[in-house]
């Protein structure tokens, strides 16, 4: 059907185009509100600017297509294939997008607050700039997890997100806001999170090993068994936040602020810790076999039954510090 005789159709009241063939179709700026397009073939067609508010798109090709600032508000799209769409700018708020294809995607400055992204591929997807807040992107049991590996997330919003068991190997999270988000058990391992906004950011089990957190806010963040192996947290601030039992080996936490963190039962084994600041912290069995705590501040810490042995302590200060 040409793109001409729906228009035309539409225009006469009917909805309902389930499978038809739109490759290529020019739909520059349509009005489709509430129309069915399942199964339909729209690879390559121009959609930008459209309004699509309420449509259905589930199981539809939209391979390469064009949806530069169209509005999708409210579309059902599950199990659609968008792999290489142009989505910059486009209205996405409560879309539903279960099972959907997105890798190569383009959705730098989409508006995806509260959609449904759960068991989405957005490998390679980029979502600089992107609003990401409230998403629902959780692991669902029978279902593979969503994927943004190598994705750009750089200064997206993630406020509220909730991005369990999700797999964002090495994606470009630098600058984004993830306050209050939950990420327990994903696989952050290579990420970059410099200068990233996480407080009280839920991160129970994540994998954060070789992540990059330079300067990361991560004011009362929740990191409880959390694999931060080799991650580098220089000058991050981790004020009040929860680190019990972390895998922090050979991490880098040089300048960090840690005060009343608590880090009970947490490995710091050979972590660099020169000129942190530890103070009221509660490392209660802490491992710090060969860490370096030259010039850190544990004033007022609680350092109960912890492993110092072969630790170097050149210029630390352990005034009112409960030792082990």
């Amino acid at each position: 059907m040409s793109a001409e005789k729906l228009l035309k159709e539409y225009a006469s009241g009917r909805r309902d185009f389930a499978g038809l063939n739109l490759a290529n179709a020019n739909l520059f700026n349509s009005d489709l509100i509430g129309v069915n397009l399942t199964k339909a073939d729209l690879r390559r067609a121009n959609l930008v600017f459209a309004f699509l508010n309420k449509v259905t798109f589930n199981h539809a090709n939209l391979l390469g297509a064009k949806l530069g600032g169209a509005t999708l508000n409210q579309a059902i799209m599950m199990s659609a294939n968008l792999s290489e769409a142009d989505l910059h700018g486009a209205m996405l708020q409560r879309v539903n997008l279960f099972g959907a294809n997105l890798s190569l995607a383009n959705l730098m400055d989409a508006n995806l607050s509260e959609a449904d992204l759960r068991s989405v591929n957005l490998r390679g997807a980029n979502l600089r700039g992107a609003i990401l807040s409230a998403t629902l992107m959780r692991e669902e049991r029978g279902y593979p997890p969503t994927n943004m590996s190598g994705a750009n997330l750089r200064k997206a919003d993630l406020r509220g997100a909730n991005l369990s068991g999700a797999d964002l190997t090495g994606v470009d999270l630098s600058c984004a806001n993830l306050s209050e988000a939950t990420l327990s058990r994903v696989n952050l391992q290579g990420a970059n999170l410099s200068g990233a906004i996480a407080s009280g950011t839920i991160f129970t089990e994540a994998n954060l090993s070789n992540a990059n957190l330079t300067e990361a806010n991560l004011k009362g963040a929740n990191l409880t068994k959390a694999d931060l192996k080799n991650a580098n947290l220089r000058l991050a601030n981790l004020f009040g936040a929860n680190l019990t039992k972390a895998n922090m080996s050979m991490t880098t936490l040089s300048n960090a602020g840690l005060i009343q963190a608590i880090l009970n039962g947490s490995d710091l084994s050979r972590s660099l810790l020169d000129k942190a600041n530890l103070s009221q912290a509660s490392l209660v069995d802490a491992y710090l076999v060969r860490a370096n705590l030259d010039g850190a501040d544990f004033t007022d810490a609680v350092l109960t039954r912890a492993e110092m042995s072969g630790a170097s302590t050149i210029g630390t200060i352990f005034s009112g510090a409960t030792m082990p």
